[in-house]
């Protein structure tokens, strides 16, 4: 398994951190610049083209939604007191020193003794994302339909997120972005996990973790051998889109080979946060409809997706919770071709797969985990979903 671009400790001097802050500063800024641009004359041509080509597309049927629920807050909490529950919030500490933030789902009205029938499920978001991207749909997000289906609901948050908090370091000391994959599996996870059991209310032994995308990597790297002893604490996983090997998005997008190429030099991108003004620009506009849009042109740009099967009504809601701060190392990890998650083997050997897997809906095949359930779904286009 090759899961690390290279886990020693950076070390650089005061004067090359200061190099590398200020170039990377000057080139991320002009990368912006360059990306806008591009995506702007893509939304143009996408605009351009819906003219004269009526799209095949069905439009997600959408509910009505009163004023309060379209208006744009940085907050779960807000939406989800429009529907009568309620959104906790608590810091984990991991071992390592990081503060995690990880949020629960509760009905105030419901009583201890019904609540305490709520068997715990852990929900992990993907890269560049937080708990929010399970929240961000209304009545039609996995975190309330969960709670609904009778779950005691947990949204975990990896490091850095929204803000960098450490019990030692502070986010200017380039030690706190010391970190990929690797930390996120054997720290993060696990810390989340303890405080679940911890918490909840049911006395439960063991979780189901759902995870998307990022989140089902590191599932799968600390599942791997049971390393890290979690495999009797977790009764299911369920791997939402699941990233286990580099494939067409990492190879034929140019601008993301470009990102690629670019995030092992260490002048342009720097050694701390990833871009870090796109996390600026979510704080000051990140509730304006300008924001949503500049979001949506980038979104669609780099990765060719688009929002035929969103709730329109509720699009500018999806990018209110991201993107977050994460470490220009992990960021390598993803992007590198050479030893990190874009190479052409999966994360994970198949003679170390020790657990068994259902893929639903689309592929079908076996493998062997030391925990009883996994259930993998894979994306679908949509083409797919609309065939």
């Amino acid at each position: 398994m090759s899961t690390s671009v290279d886990h020693r400790e950076w070390d650089y001097s005061k004067s090359k951190q200061r190099v590398y802050n200020v170039t990377s500063h000057i080139c991320t800024f002009l990368f912006l610049n360059v990306l806008f641009t591009f995506a702007v004359f893509n939304a143009i041509l996408q605009w351009l083209k819906s003219l004269f080509v009526r799209l095949n597309r069905k439009e997600t049927p959408t509910d009505p939604k009163s004023k309060a629920e379209l208006k744009l807050i940085s907050d779960l909490n807000y939406y989800f007191r429009l529907y009568g529950l309620q959104v906790n919030t608590y810091d984990v500490t991991t071992d390592d020193g990081y503060v995690l933030t990880i949020q629960r789902i509760i009905d105030p009205q419901e009583s201890a003794e019904d609540r305490a029938k709520r068997l715990p499920i852990l929900c992990v978001h993907g890269l560049l994302q937080s708990s929010g991207s399970f929240c961000s749909s209304g009545k039609q997000s996995l975190a309330y339909y969960f709670h609904q289906q009778g779950y005691d609901v947990w949204l975990g948050n990896n490091r850095c997120g929204f803000e960098a908090k450490h019990t030692f370091l502070s986010p200017s000391d380039h030690k706190m972005w010391d970190w990929d994959i690797i930390d996120m599996a054997q720290k993060d996870l696990p810390a989340l996990i303890e405080h679940v059991l911890i918490s909840c209310d049911s006395q439960a032994e063991s979780v189901t973790l759902v995870c998307h995308s990022q989140g089902t990597t590191q599932g799968f790297i600390t599942l791997d051998s049971d390393k890290f002893g979690l495999s009797s604490k977790i009764n299911c996983f369920v791997a939402l889109s699941p990233a286990v090997f580099g494939g067409e998005l990492l190879e034929k997008r140019l601008f993301i080979r470009f990102i690629a190429w670019m995030s092992l030099k260490k002048f342009f991108f720097g050694i701390n946060s990833f871009i870090p003004f796109a996390m600026t620009m979510r704080k000051y506009i990140g509730t304006s409809k300008a924001y949503c849009q500049l979001s949506y042109m980038m979104f669609n740009y780099l990765f060719d997706w688009n929002d035929t099967l969103w709730d329109q009504d509720l699009k500018c809601r999806h990018f209110l919770f991201s993107p977050v701060y994460v470490s220009m190392k992990l960021m390598a990890w993803w992007l590198n071709s050479k030893e990190g998650f874009n190479q052409s083997k999966a994360i994970l050997e198949p003679k170390n797969m020790c657990y068994t897997c259902m893929v639903h809906p689309v592929y079908t095949y076996s493998m062997h985990f030391l925990i009883s359930k996994v259930c993998i779904y894979p994306a679908l286009t949509n083409k797919k979903l609309l065939e």
